[in-house]
């Protein structure tokens, strides 16, 4: 069930949001709870057995791990724990990655292949793995206590606004929320909000955009010309940011509507001046977490300059298996690894003597071939582009652009690069001085809303990219 889809506009959130509010603080949680856990069955009822039974897993661990005076007995609980959600993770997300390479080598050494079923992935696994490893390893460390109940940690785990995509969040960050829900009128108003702000972004600039990708994506390569592969890689570098961002607003404000406070994931990424700011920037809540579940327990930058390039490496190889169990998410990992290295050789430092919309420039440049890699089917595909994009002579397939995706592509550029303006700061402040201000906003709000709702009904149904992780 996805939030821009009918059922959920129409009748799931409004349903929640009545009963919800209708209840008393210390049933509201648990209302939350039951509306959160029939939300993730609707999305995956095979899956929904085995997420309760890790979060069990996960508490008696977690109460184990508090309760041990013992630091070894401490470590052995936490371990497991881990292993079991890596298990799951492993099981349902990369066996078809790893029989399928076997069998590769199978065959080009003569061999029988093996035969396995094929295995399903579950929307929404990767993120809730993620919260689940976070949960377990900062009890251990004593970053925070374990839920005081079950119930609790299954409404921390299942709280359906974060849930399918993000952002990540620990569990001693909204531990107050969780067992003592309070909404004000202001924060429900607020969390809607920005809910319909997530909703235009994503049905009325990355939907649109996404035609064009997937028309451009479609070409087989050796019929792809130098327009049409620009054409593709600009579409997707906005579609992706707009599509991502937009969950990212309708989660956060979902949260508010009901009372919690989740973490930005996003903060203009695409006017970063290298890679490190790029990821400082994009996907806030994972890059945290691979700095402090997977960089620092690796050593982070505290064993010499060679040790650390190699764990930035390794922690962005990781995170690009992580995207998605494929040789070209690996190797989107190892790129982006690669420009975070040259970043702490020199460019960071080299950069300091360019203009800053030069460094801009030339990490946008290299993070939307970054971008070609992420989207390709293939590294055939991905071939097919680089060579497109980088012979201009090249003709090819056509691509027809309407008036609508020439708007999103303009209102795209325009969000993602105005707030470089030195100036950004100053007009908006004067904007927001303006009385009228409020109520204008309001009114294009309520306006760009209704259209994207009349779109989300009528079109066809486009799911958010990162569900798919």
């Amino acid at each position: 069930m996805s939030f821009q889809a009918p059922l959920f506009l129409f009748v799931f959130l409004p349903l929640t949001a009545v009963t919800v509010l209708m209840l008393g603080g210390k049933w509201r949680g648990g209302a939350l709870l039951a509306c959160s856990a029939v939300f993730y069955f609707w999305a995956e009822p095979r899956f929904f057995g085995i997420v309760l039974v890790l979060a069990i897993a996960d508490h008696l661990c977690c109460q184990q791990i508090f309760q041990s005076r013992d630091p070894q007995r401490a470590r052995i609980y936490m371990v497991l724990g881990v292993i079991l959600n890596l298990a799951a993770l492993l099981y349902f997300k990369y066996v078809n990655f790893f029989v399928a390479a076997i069998n590769t080598i199978l065959d080009r050494v003569g061999l029988p292949s093996i035969s396995f079923p094929a295995v399903a992935l579950p929307v929404g696994i990767s993120f809730i793995v993620f919260e689940k490893i976070t949960y377990l390893v900062d009890v251990y460390r004593g970053c925070g206590q374990p839920a005081p109940s079950l119930f609790s940690y299954l409404l921390y785990i299942l709280f359906f606004p974060k849930l399918l995509a993000g952002p990540i969040v620990k569990y001693h960050e909204i531990e107050k929320q969780l067992n003592h829900c309070k909404i004000s009128s202001a924060d429900f108003f607020q969390g809607l909000e920005r809910f319909l702000l997530g909703l235009i972004k994503k049905v009325l600039v990355a939907d649109t955009l996404g035609e064009v990708v997937d028309e451009a994506f479609a070409i087989p390569p050796q019929y792809l010309g130098f327009v049409s592969a620009w054409l593709g890689v600009i579409c997707f570098t906005l579609q992706i940011y707009f599509d991502f961002s937009a969950y990212s607003d309708m989660a956060i404000g979902l949260g508010r509507m009901f009372g919690f406070s989740l973490r930005e994931n996003f903060h203009a990424p695409y006017i970063a001046t290298s890679f490190t700011d790029f990821w400082r920037r994009w996907h806030i809540s994972l890059s945290s977490w691979v700095k402090e579940y997977l960089y620092i327990p690796l050593g982070g930058n505290r064993q010499g300059q060679l040790r650390t390039y190699i764990n930035l490496w390794l922690c962005f190889l990781l995170s690009g298996l992580w995207h998605g169990a494929s040789w070209t998410f690996v190797l989107w990992g190892a790129y982006h690894g690669l420009f975070l290295t040259l970043d702490k050789l020199f460019w960071l430092n080299a950069s300091k003597r360019v203009l800053p919309i030069i460094n801009i420039f030339l990490t946008l440049f290299f993070v939307a071939i970054g971008w070609v890699l992420f989207r390709a089917a293939s590294l055939l595909q991905f071939a097919g582009f680089i060579e497109a994009m980088f012979t201009p002579s090249k003709g090819g397939a056509f691509i027809f652009i309407t008036a609508n995706v020439w708007m999103a592509i303009a209102v795209g550029c325009f969000l993602s690069f105005i707030p470089a303006l030195k100036q950004f700061d100053a007009v908006v402040k004067l904007w927001r001085s303006w009385k009228a201000s409020r109520w204008l906003e309001n009114l294009a709000l309520s306006s760009l809303a209704f259209i994207a709702l009349g779109k989300a009904v009528t079109v066809t149904f486009q799911p958010f990219l990162y569900f798919r992780f």
